[in-house]
Order: C-alpha cells, then structure tokens, then sequence
C-alpha cells in the first residue's frame, strides 16, 4: 500500500451534464485522473456505486462496465473515465435530477465523484453547488415543471411571479433566496403552486428533508478547522419589502418558509390559503420578522410548526397549526412565541412584539397530553412591555389564559378534527369548542367556504372530507 499522502487528483469533483434533453439521447463526459506524484499510485477500485440500475455508464481507459480492479497509474501519468448517460424526457417515471456517484479505492483512501444530470423536460435553475441569480422580474409559468438545484437569489430590488398551477422542485440541499426583494406565489384554489423534492418515486413521497437552503461554513475547533453545515428556510425571505405567498404547498423539505429581519414597517411577507406539511424542522420561521398570515395550515414538523422568534410583529387569523408528527420524538412545541437571543458574550438582547395577534387559530398537537410540556409557548423577555393577544384559539397551555393577553380561549382541550393521521383536519363537529370569534368577516377558508365564525383554516361544514 503507497502513502496517503499520495493521493489522485480529478478534473473535477462533479460531472454534470447540463444539456436540457429534447429528445431520447446519449450525452458523454470526461473526468480525468492524475497522478502528479513520484510513485506509482494503484487504485484498488473504481465503481459506479448505482451498478447496472445506474442511468449512467462508465468506462476506464476504453473498458466498458460498472466496477474496475487493480489499475496502475505510473507518476506523471494520467487516465481517462468516460461517463455517459441516456435520458428519455418525456418519461414521467424518469426523475428531474438523475444522480450517482463513481467510487475510487486506493491507498486505503475512500474517494468519490458526483455524476448529475437532468432529466425531464423542465426549466432548469442553479447548478450544483452553485449560487446562481435569477434575471431581475423573472415570471414562471406552468407550461413546463421548475427545478431548483443549489441557492437561487431573487436579487435585491427585482421580483419573482410563481403563477397558479406551477410545480416547483428543489434538489437536496436547495432554495431559494429573497433577498432584499420581492416573491409573488399567486395560486389559486384547486391550481396551487407546489414546491416540493424533485425525487418523484414512491419512497420519496412523504419523506421530509428533502430540499432547503444548506451553508456550509468553516470554523476552528480545539482539533482544527472543521466544516458545519447550518440549514434555512427552503424559501428564504430576507428584508423583503412585502412579498405574497397565496394557495400554495410546501411539502417534504427542511424549513419551509424562513423570515428573517423584515425590510418594511409592513409586512416583510403575507402567507394565505397555503398548506405547509412535513417538513423535518420547522414549518414557518420568523426571526426579528412581520408576517401575516391568513387561513393556513401548518401540519406535522419534526421540530415545530412556527417558532416566531427574535421580537417582531405576527398577525395569524384562522390558522391550522397541529403537529402529529411520527417520525422521531418530538421536544419542540408546535408553535413558540420569543423576543429574545443570547449575543456572542451571552449577552440576552431583548427585541420587541409589536401588535402580535393570534385569532381563531388552533395550536395543538400529539404531544398535548405530556406532563410538564405544552404544544404553545410564549418565551418573553420584558413580558409587560410587548403587545400580544390570543383571542378565540384553541391551544395547549399549561399556564392560565386569563390576562390581557389572552381572550375567551379554548384551553387543554383537544380539537376536533376529521383525521389527522390521514392528514384531514376539516373540523369533525359543530361544538362549541370549535366556535371562533367574530373575524375575517367575508372572507372565504381554505376551502372556500363561507359558513360562519370558526376556529382554524376550515369552516364547518357538516362532512368530513
């Protein structure tokens, strides 16, 4: 065995075929390998980690197959790995983003490199890794699927149009950053706009974690440098001066929406008629933020439904947080209220709550019945001087509601929902525990329906859908 030290160097650590395919073909690429050491280095093995299921094809100095043994590569020299693949666009079952890996064994060492290619016909965003700007008041349509791969920046001053029936996937590790700017998801009933993982096979289908934005990030550590990977919102709204998010699905990511430090004395982001669902952190995460939101439904985080953190100003009338998540042990509460964080001294610096109000919501979730726990949480530092009021909710709290900010609330009481394991939270019942108070007079819920005074994003209506 040579020295670890003596290692390969690769043309590159990712082949990407960047082609958008218009037809049935056949794409090839070249990755090199060089030995730019004085010894002979010997590759114990190179593999195409997918084998004969692979999209891709491999061959290692003219040789075709899916594994090579015992290569020999003299100082100085190099060779040559060809990689191909063939991909059918107008196969629905084909994914939107192939991958695979080539392995390389050697000197004890375990290397790979990234294969990557496109797949249906789509419109294509970003590359790998990549931190790509979009053209300033880019407008997508329907006609074809969207596919996110890395950060895609709206950037500042300009504006993204998602119009209804748009489908939206992002790649692992995926997003998309509005940063000091303007997005405008405009679905509608029935022609939601989607943003989901763009893995489309069966076991994919209620997985979390598929997509959102991930950094990483260096820093040194008692051992040396070491490399963190920290997540964000796979939207990701920073100082938008007032986007609008209207009927649409965020599903199967890590954050769904994050909001960070709003850029208006409005709201910094408008969320309705939108469905965020299993998503393996947080669903809906302000910090330091304004948000609105109207008639939403927020189910089944690993983590939390909402964590509004960091101060801010939070207004939710007729919003669905239930939190019945079965993926792992949950210590989160399905929605936290804050105005505080610790500074790099440890220091707790103390932003306000401005006008918070929490209407007709319902905040409950499977955890409801632990002792010592409750599925709301209102962590406040200066709690005299912030300005929040729960009114007509029902919620899971384990201390009294009777104050100025608390009025005519459903307490430790469970909600009567449809089935929240088959993800039906229609209300079940007429009961009064279900009644709201007299908001959003007019205007229609997630069905739209228009029925009366009802906790949550859906009026009664008398059936279970």
């Amino acid at each position: 065995m040579g020295s670890t030290s003596d290692r390969l160097s690769y043309s590159t650590d990712t082949v990407f075929f960047d082609t958008v395919f218009t037809s049935v073909g056949s794409v090839t690429q070249v990755l090199k390998l060089y030995n730019h050491h004085s010894g002979i280095i010997k590759i114990d093995q190179i593999q195409l980690r997918g084998g004969s299921q692979s999209p891709f094809r491999i061959a290692v100095d003219g040789d075709n197959g899916t594994a090579f043994q015992e290569i020999e590569l003299a100082s100085g020299d190099s060779i040559y790995v060809f990689v191909e693949v063939t991909v059918d666009p107008n196969d629905e079952n084909f994914p939107f983003i192939a991958d695979d890996h080539i392995d390389f064994e050697y000197n004890g060492i375990k290397e790979e490199v990234y294969l990557v290619a496109w797949g249906q016909n789509a419109y294509f965003h970003g590359g790998p890794d990549a931190f790509t700007t979009l053209n300033c008041n880019e407008i997508w349509n329907n006609d074809k699927p969207h596919v996110v791969y890395g950060l895609l920046e709206v950037a500042p001053n300009c504006l993204l149009t998602i119009n209804a029936g748009t489908q939206v996937y992002l790649h692992k590790g995926a997003g998309i950053l509005v940063n000091e700017s303007t997005l405008m998801v405009q679905g509608q009933k029935d022609m939601e706009v989607v943003f989901q993982g763009d893995r489309l096979d069966g076991s994919y289908t209620d997985l979390p974690g598929q997509w959102g934005v991930e950094l990483d990030f260096q820093i040194g550590t008692n051992q040396g440098p070491d490399i963190f990977t920290i997540s964000r919102g796979g939207i990701w709204i920073y100082k938008s001066p007032g986007s609008v998010i209207d009927y649409a699905i965020i599903k199967n990511g890590n954050t769904g929406i994050q909001v960070d430090t709003t850029g208006t004395s409005d709201f910094a982001l408008t969320l309705t008629n939108t469905k965020i669902d299993n998503m393996a952190g947080v669903g809906l995460w302000g910090q330091g933020a304004h948000i609105k939101g109207v008639n939403n439904l927020i189910t089944n985080c690993g983590e939390g439904c909402a964590y509004l953190s960091i101060g801010g100003k939070y207004v939710m009338e007729n919003c669905t947080f239930a939190n019945y998540w079965t993926g792992s042990n949950r210590t989160a509460p399905t929605l936290a209220l804050n105005n505080y964080y610790k500074d790099i001294n440890d220091v707790i610096q103390v932003r306000p709550l401005y006008q918070n109000q929490f209407n007709n919501c319902i905040i409950y979730g499977n955890s409801a019945n632990l002792t010592d726990f409750s599925e709301l949480v209102v962590d406040l530092k200066e709690e005299e001087n912030q300005s929040y009021l729960f009114s007509y909710c029902l919620v899971d709290y384990n201390e009294s509601l009777a104050d100025a900010n608390h009025w005519d609330n459903i307490i430790n009481q469970p909600p009567f929902f449809c089935d929240v394991y088959e993800k039906d939270f229609h209300i079940s019942t007429n009961s009064s525990r279900m009644v709201g108070g007299p908001f959003n007079s007019g205007i229609l819920d997630l069905d739209q329906q228009e029925t009366g005074f009802w906790k949550g994003c859906y009026d009664y209506t008398g059936n279970c859908n």
